[in-house]
């Protein structure tokens, strides 16, 4: 069905349909994240299965899936603008609901990064369409909350990654090698991957119950938005660019700290992989969901307030804090008493995608959010899926020559990421402020 970009305002649907609709595209989040993470548990039996260095296990992690997640997410922006959002949705999570089981069925480390490759291509549909819906059933002010409730899906998902597939794991490895059909014998850490995966492709189908909004015009009079979307984004190049490499660098740290933090505490502390499982778990779903739904009420009430660089000015201060807690986190603490709160607030602060996004949205016209919010999760997710795992493991293996040190290694690349980071929302207050202002002009 094609849908116009500037159509007329309709109706905005109930408060309870809207939020329904939310909870039906935070569940298929949770699995787009279960499905993205669960590698990072599997970590040491991939590398022993398939004779990989740790540096080809961060490719694996961060540009096998990275790079095809974000470059896909340009054409699928361009769509999200014109055709059923719920349509590329379903599309795209059965796509990578089964690439995800076939990352199972793979018997060299070549096959296993090809189909990683199809896991982000296929999870590339979900952010760009579920921003647009979501910008269309939600008023201004509740914006940034919505959207952050929606990015739970990353907190859950990642606690079911670790909690269930560390469960999973010890089930498999008890059990041994299975004798799968057509297939062959698969390894536990295979027969995890097709468990995890297959059940996406039912799911896939439950986005038909989220209704299709009607596009509600933007009154946004920033410089180049009656032109094409190249004029707004280079009029407005100065917001932009402080926007994206800021959050992108926040993004550098999320992603390394997940492909490797399972890795760390099986070598630093002598876990296995179901109390990792565990561990993480607690601490995704007791700091890192507050982390994703606090900050928007607060940035909501913050704007409604008359503060209209909340969205940035807020992470100014927590990116700074994160990198003070990454400090004791990786290199001071010497035991889980002083890891796991450390930890905890990192997960806390971390989360940027609720305020980043509703931000996003606000300054910028209808016709245009599909193929920005792409852009944005193009930017982010290059620089944190193909900088933040192979970062790490780069100063690992090639640094310091030791893969003992991985919690050194962890430790550099956050704190030098979250500095820059704040620097470049600081810089970026001012054009934020600026087109917000246009809108309300406009408005």
């Amino acid at each position: 069905m094609h849908m116009q970009a500037g159509a007329k305002s309709g109706i905005m649907p109930s408060t309870g349909r809207a939020w329904l609709s939310v909870a039906i595209l935070l569940l298929i989040a949770i699995f787009s994240y279960l499905d993205r993470l669960i590698v990072s548990l599997l970590v040491e039996p991939i590398r022993l299965s398939l004779h990989a260095t740790d540096f080809q296990m961060g490719l694996l992690q961060g540009i096998a899936f990275g790079l095809f997640y974000a470059l896909f997410g340009i054409p699928i922006g361009w769509l999200v603008d014109r055709y059923s959002r719920r349509g590329i949705i379903y599309v795209g999570m059965t796509l990578w609901s089964f690439a995800a089981a076939m990352c199972g069925m793979a018997q060299t480390y070549g096959h296993l990064l090809i189909a990683r490759f199809g896991v982000g291509v296929g999870e590339a549909s979900l952010s760009p369409a579920a921003y647009s819906i979501i910008s269309d059933l939600f008023p201004p002010r509740r914006l940034a909350l919505a959207l952050g409730v929606f990015a739970t899906g990353a907190a859950l998902g990642g606690a079911l990654a670790y909690i269930v597939g560390g469960a999973v794991i010890q089930y498999f490895e008890n059990i041994g090698t299975i004798a799968f059909p057509v297939v062959g014998q698969l390894e536990p850490w295979q027969m995890v991957f097709v468990v995890t995966g297959l059940p996406g492709i039912f799911v896939a189908m439950l986005v038909f119950f989220v209704p299709e909004p009607v596009r509600r015009q933007s009154p946004v009079l920033a410089p180049g938005a009656d032109a094409g979307v190249i004029p707004f984004l280079l009029a407005n190049r100065r917001y932009f660019i402080c926007h994206f490499l800021a959050f992108g660098l926040i993004a550098v740290v999320a992603y390394g700290t997940a492909a490797w933090m399972p890795a760390m505490l099986m070598r630093r502390y002598g876990m296995g992989p179901a109390e990792v499982g565990i561990l993480l778990g607690l601490v995704n779903i007791g700091a890192g969901i507050p982390g994703f739904i606090l900050p928007g009420w607060i940035v909501d009430r913050w704007f409604a307030a008359g503060t209209r660089d909340a969205h940035l000015r807020y992470f100014v201060f927590a990116t700074l804090l994160a990198a003070a807690l990454a400090v004791v986190a990786f290199q001071i603490a010497d035991s889980l008493w002083l890891l796991v709160p450390a930890l905890a607030g990192i997960h806390f602060l971390h989360p940027f995608t609720g305020p980043s996004v509703a931000h996003l949205q606000l300054a910028t016209p209808n016709r245009f959010r599909g193929r920005v919010s792409a852009l944005f999760v193009l930017v982010f997710n290059l620089m944190g899926m193909c900088l933040g795992p192979p970062s790490v493991a780069f100063l690992t293996d090639f640094v310091f020559h030791d893969p003992m040190r991985v919690n050194t290694s962890i430790m550099m690349v956050s704190v030098v990421a979250l500095c820059l980071s704040s620097v470049l929302l600081m810089i970026g207050l001012a054009p934020a402020r600026r087109i917000v202002q246009a809108t309300e002009i406009a408005a």
